[in-house]
C-alpha cells in the first residue's frame, strides 16, 4: 500500500481527521488507544491476550509481544485499530498500523527521513522488520549531506510502490543499540532485511539503480 491509500482508509474508519492541512487522530481514537495502553500498564498477560485475540500465526503473534515489550503503545494502537476496520484480510489492515507512528504524542525524530518512510526507535526493529517484512532500515545523521542526498533518492525510488516496507532511524539518538544490535557506526546506512535478519548492507549515498537492484532483489 502506498502511504497515501493509507491515510484515505484511516480517514474512513474515524482514526484520522483533518483541519486544513494538519492531521491528526480523532479524540475518539486517541481515547481508545489511551485507554488501551493504561489498561496494558504492568500487565504484560493482558497485552499478550489482547494480540492472541486479534492476529493469527505464533510467528505474528510472537514479534508483536517482542514489540510490546519495548513499545506498549503499539499493541494499544492495534487493538484501538481494530476495533474500525474488518480484520479479516490480516495483512491489508496490518499495513495500517506504522503510519499511527506519525501521529504519537511523542514521535521520534523524523526531519531526515524520506517522505514515505516510519521514523522508528532503533529498538523496535527487531520487531518491526519481524512482522513488516521484508523491510529497508535507513539509519541518517544531521549535518550529513550524503544523508540528504540518499533521503532523496530514496524518496524518488519509493515513489514506485516496492513491496519493502520503509522504516527511518535517527543514528544519533540510538548509537548504543545500533552498534550493539546491527554493528551499524556510520551514517547514511541501509539495511536491508527479511524476518528480522540483516540480507544486506549499504554505507553512503548510493546510486538509484543500486537502490532498485537491492530491492528488487529483496522483495
Amino acid at each position: 500500500m502506498t502511504r497515501a491509500t493509507d491515510t484515505e482508509l484511516l480517514f474512513e474508519a474515524g482514526v484520522l481527521t483533518a483541519e486544513g492541512e494538519d492531521v491528526s487522530l480523532t479524540d475518539a481514537f486517541a481515547s481508545a488507544v489511551d485507554d488501551y495502553e493504561e489498561a496494558f500498564t504492568d500487565c504484560s498477560d493482558d497485552r499478550t491476550r489482547a494480540v492472541r485475540e486479534r492476529i493469527d500465526g505464533e510467528t505474528l503473534v510472537e514479534a508483536f509481544v517482542e514489540l510490546g515489550a519495548v513499545d506498549p503503545r503499539s499493541v494499544a494502537e492495534l487493538c484501538a485499530l481494530s476495533d474500525r476496520l474488518d480484520t479479516t484480510a490480516e495483512d491489508a489492515w496490518l499495513a495500517l498500523l506504522p503510519v499511527l507512528r506519525l501521529f504519537r504524542p511523542d514521535p521520534v525524530p523524523g526531519h531526515g527521513a524520506p517522505a514515505q518512510a516510519i521514523p522508528v526507535a532503533a529498538d523496535c526493529l527487531p520487531a518491526l522488520t519481524r512482522v513488516y517484512s521484508p523491510a529497508l532500515v535507513y539509519v541518517w545523521l544531521d549535518d550529513c549531506p550524503p544523508c540528504e542526498s540518499l533521503s532523496a533518492r530514496l524518496e524518488s525510488t519509493f515513489e514506485t510502490p516496492r513491496g519493502v516496507s520503509l522504516f527511518a532511524v535517527y543514528g544519533p539518538r540510538d548509537r548504543a543499540f545500533l552498534d550493539e544490535e546491527y554493528s551499524v557506526t556510520a551514517g547514511p546506512a541501509l539495511l536491508f532485511m527479511r524476518d528480522g535478519t540483516i540480507d544486506a548492507r549499504l554505507y553512503g549515498d548510493q546510486k538509484g539503480s543500486v537502490l532498485r537492484t537491492e530491492l528488487e532483489r529483496l522483495s
